[in-house]
């Protein structure tokens, strides 16, 4: 009987003392903890934003609550799962320093009335507000460093992928930006550029203004200039000599002698560099001097820097007098197998130029037409006559000679 009094006294003990450790544990509500670096939550941003309205600085991030509860509840929350929540939807004008109180919120294993809140710190967050500013500002190019001399760069027809940036942020930082400001550096460029450069927003006078705040529709814009190479040149005639006209007894004057053209490195290494204006016949001319146009064609790729669109060449004979002859000397060459030819012209008019000493001795007997016949087909047509001289008039040669009318047809026809 003692026995059992005194396992029942110890069982009692014992559960009394579970009890107390439970209570104690579990239920007291004198235990309090403090819970550092407690994230800060803005609500109602959207609203602001449709004040046109929005956030400059917050004076805080985080901060720091101490609370008081039962054990149970205050070890089921940490700085992790509190939040605290600021409700911007009670700002209706811009301001600096407003004062705004926050609620924090727990867990959702945790009643929202689980612990007293005996201290927050801060125990405000304070905000500064501005105008929202959209705008839209131009795009400047800064153009910087040394440019080669032997190249033409073309900064007037820059092409840009975004002539505007549109800016949003807080108007005291938005109202100073007046243009974005792309640099470029030109030391050792000789090629084309393409491609694509970040920007610095800038106030009216070009100083970068601060714009952390800032944000905007583009963070690089894409360049296109074209950069060519620039060399001189050398502007020639393509001269055929003839009618007694030789280097020896003529001058021909190209003006201007030079341009300066661009293009890329290919197209001027195919160019060379002299360039032909084009071809002058100087049997074809008798005035002394004589002035002849020509257009300058380049090549595509090449481009005419000077602006000099035509050329003049100036043709000057030395020496050489012009007489004109009628021959009835004319021989057929050439005629081809079982054809016979029969000229019809009777004579021939001929005109003539080379020294004067040689001119003055030249008869009608000294001069032949010879009819070349290689490749002609039956019938009645007209034919180029080549002129020979007879020997002893070496410097002397046709101008101009008429055709003559032939009839081809077969043999004993």
């Amino acid at each position: 009987m003692k026995k059992n009094k005194l396992y029942s006294l110890a069982l009692s003990i014992v559960v009394a003392f579970g009890l107390w450790v439970f209570v104690v544990s579990n239920v007291s509500q004198g235990d309090d903890t403090t819970f550092y670096n407690i994230p800060v939550v803005m609500e109602g941003e959207s609203v602001l934003n449709e004040r046109n309205l929005m956030i400059t600085s917050v004076s805080a991030n985080t901060v720091s609550l101490h609370l008081s509860g039962t054990r149970s509840d205050l070890s089921k929350v940490d700085s992790s799962n509190i939040l605290v929540k600021v409700d911007l939807s009670k700002i209706y004008e811009p301001g600096e320093k407003i004062a705004l109180s926050y609620t924090p919120s727990y867990p959702g294993t945790v009643s929202s009335d689980a612990f007293v809140v005996e201290n927050k710190n801060p125990a405000s967050i304070y905000v500064n507000v501005d105008y929202r500013r959209n705008k839209e500002i131009p795009v400047q190019i800064k153009f910087t460093g040394t440019r080669s001399e032997n190249c033409i760069y073309d900064t007037d027809n820059v092409v840009l992928d975004n002539t505007t940036v549109t800016v949003v942020g807080p108007a005291a930082v938005a109202d100073r930006i007046e243009y974005a400001v792309i640099e470029v550096d030109l030391t050792n460029r000789t090629e084309s550029i393409s491609e694509s450069f970040r920007y610095t927003l800038c106030d009216g006078e070009g100083n970068p203004v601060d714009a952390e705040q800032i944000t905007t529709n583009v963070e690089e814009i894409r360049l296109d200039m074209q950069i060519q190479r620039i060399k001189v040149l050398t502007l020639t005639a393509n001269v055929v000599y003839g009618g007694g006209a030789t280097e020896k007894n003529t001058t021909v004057d190209i003006e201007p002698k030079t341009i300066r053209v661009s293009g890329s490195e290919a197209a001027l290494a195919d160019i060379g560099d002299t360039y032909s204006v084009g071809t002058i016949n100087l049997s074809e001319l008798e005035k002394s001097p004589s002035e002849l146009k020509y257009a300058i064609a380049l090549p595509e790729g090449v481009t005419n820097q000077t602006g000099v669109a035509e050329v003049t060449v100036t043709v000057r004979f030395t020496g050489l007098r012009i007489r004109e002859f009628t021959i009835d000397n004319i021989t057929s060459i050439n005629v081809p197998e079982g054809m016979e030819a029969e000229i019809i012209s009777a004579n021939l008019t001929v005109k003539v130029r080379g020294p004067a000493d040689e001119i003055d001795r030249l008869t009608e007997e000294d001069i032949f037409a010879v009819v070349d016949f290689t490749g002609a087909e039956a019938g009645t047509a007209t034919y180029k006559a080549s002129i020979t001289f007879r020997e002893g008039f070496s410097n002397v040669g046709a101008m101009k000679a008429g055709s003559v009318s032939a009839t081809l047809q077969a043999a004993g026809g």
